[in-house]
């Protein structure tokens, strides 16, 4: 990596019905709901008042609705990226947090205070973690200089956020939610001006889920 500075700008999908309904999505392909298209529309000039020169997204279809609309007023068409997309909560998708405190209430209770398991049938928190941090190194690499918008979803965000930083997923939670079509600004330094700077990783966090 050059000694440029990549900035990045995390987008989270628009609202879907799934979100309203308080219903776990994970990997299921929900479109945006009429709010959610609102939000994209919305968040787009925003997003391309900051000049970004690539747009990467999850592949899942609320998050390439929402790319493609922040693509228009950029004048950049979105890259779908596998890497990027959300947690695979398994057999839980579709289930409502309320129903999940009856089918299984230890794995909720373990959720709720930050600890980490396998989704059944899915991925682990740390797994998710490991798998954004990597894309994110990988387009810092691929884009030195540049400014890279991401449209993800708001658990592999936050977690990849928090690996990036340094913590582990317990840790996670303490960044808080990220709201829909919100955004999130990352800087990644090269590694000769972080080891110049003593800082204890090369990302640094500029602003956390801002909204329109």
């Amino acid at each position: 990596m050059s000694d440029a500075l990549t900035r990045f700008i995390l987008v989270r999908h628009g609202r879907t019905e799934y979100n309203a309904q308080k219903r776990l999505q994970g990997r299921m392909d929900i479109p945006l709901a009429e709010r959610g298209v609102r939000q994209a529309e919305a968040v787009a000039p925003v997003i391309a008042g900051m000049d970004p020169d690539v747009i990467v997204c999850s592949p899942l279809t609320r998050a390439r609705q929402t790319a493609r609309r922040i693509g228009r007023a950029c004048g950049i068409d979105p890259v779908p990226d596998d890497r990027l997309m959300e947690i695979d909560v398994g057999r839980w998708g579709g289930l409502r947090v309320a129903d999940l405190r009856l089918e299984a209430p230890n794995l909720v209770a373990a959720r709720e205070v930050g600890k980490d398991f396998r989704r059944p049938g899915g991925e682990t928190g740390s797994e998710v973690m490991d798998r954004i941090a990597g894309a994110m190194e990988g387009l810092a690499a691929r884009h030195p200089g540049q400014t890279v918008v991401v449209v993800s979803h708001g658990f592999a965000l936050r977690t990849g956020i928090c690996r990036l930083l340094g913590g582990d997923y317990s840790a996670s939670r303490g960044l808080g939610g990220l709201s829909n079509c919100s955004w999130t600004l990352l800087d990644r330094f090269s590694n000769e001006e972080s080891r110049a700077r003593g800082l204890a990783t090369p990302w640094r966090l500029r602003a956390y889920n801002c909204q329109v």
